[in-house]
């Protein structure tokens, strides 16, 4: 069974270039209190990185970065 760690940072690249900025408060939402890993998808964004690597929990202290 592996241990998931709290990320410090999570890295997201917009998939659509175009789109709305308030995409990313949507992302912000369902990503909270969830585990990810790079290469899933949240509304429009991917995982691109996460601190630390592998499957992370996002809580109300990590760090969103979107590019």
């Amino acid at each position: 069974m592996t241990d998931v760690r709290d990320a410090q940072s999570v890295t997201l690249a917009s998939r659509k270039p175009l789109a709305p900025p308030f995409h990313r408060h949507i992302a912000k939402g369902k990503l909270k209190g969830q585990t990810c890993k790079v290469g899933d998808r949240v509304v429009i964004y991917e995982i691109v990185a996460t601190e630390p690597e592998g499957i992370v929990r996002v809580t109300e202290a990590t760090c969103l970065h979107f590019e």
